[in-house]
């Protein structure tokens, strides 16, 4: 894959996972077609912030308060001139380079404005536009900045980055690997887990309907 005229910045959201994040910054760190990763650490609690710091490529922000994960993609995207974004959670497992040279590769090569890496755990294999919801994407600097700001809040980002991909560019695609990412529950137990859970598929949801309303707008 020839990526000379793109720069691609790889963007980590993180709380509270020391557990996990150090396994996905090597991997990150291994991966050859990125020329950046930045970690947004979300005024974690535990010792996420000192283990990111043992990465030397990985660039570090820290929010002062809990801002939520759109809030932290963007202080990354406005910290960066990358015109390639690569969306990647902290607490995923057998991720590889090849899997993300993979979901990168269509959209440096102009075929999506984006690519979803769909996850094999249980639900994202089950039913997919579940899975189309979360999983790691590549997309272009321009899909984030045409996405409405609706969005722009915490769990409302996939939703609406898939709505903006198929109304305002080329459309996205998506292929299921084999990676998976760890079950809330498993880290913040059953009832925290589940509760987290909830709240983010009712950000989801919210999203759904602000795109049918973004979608009436754009037809009138």
């Amino acid at each position: 894959m020839n990526n000379k005229t793109h720069k691609i910045a790889a963007i980590v959201p993180a709380y509270n996972e020391s557990a996990h994040i150090a396994r996905v910054l090597e991997t990150l760190s291994n991966t050859d077609v990125l020329d950046e990763i930045i970690v947004v650490d979300d005024a974690s609690s535990d010792d996420t912030p000192e283990i990111v710091e043992n990465f030397r490529r990985v660039k570090l922000f820290r929010n002062e308060k809990n801002m939520g994960k759109a809030y932290s993609l963007r202080r990354a995207i406005d910290s960066t001139d990358a015109d390639t974004l690569f969306f990647c959670d902290a607490d995923l497992n057998n991720l590889t380079p090849g899997i993300i040279t993979q979901i990168i590769e269509p959209v440096i090569e102009g075929r999506y404005d984006m690519y979803i890496g769909v996850r094999n755990n249980l639900m994202q294999k089950a039913i997919t536009l579940f899975a189309l919801n979360s999983g790691e994407r590549a997309l272009t600097r321009d899909l984030w900045e045409k996405m409405p700001e609706v969005f722009k809040y915490r769990y409302r980002v996939e939703a609406g980055l898939n709505f903006t991909a198929k109304t305002h560019g080329k459309g996205y695609g998506w292929r299921k690997f084999n990676y998976y990412q760890t079950l809330k529950e498993k880290k913040y137990g059953f009832v925290k887990g589940t509760i987290l859970r909830w709240w983010m598929n009712l950000d989801v949801l919210y999203a759904y309907i602000a795109s049918m309303f973004e979608r009436r707008k754009k037809s009138n």
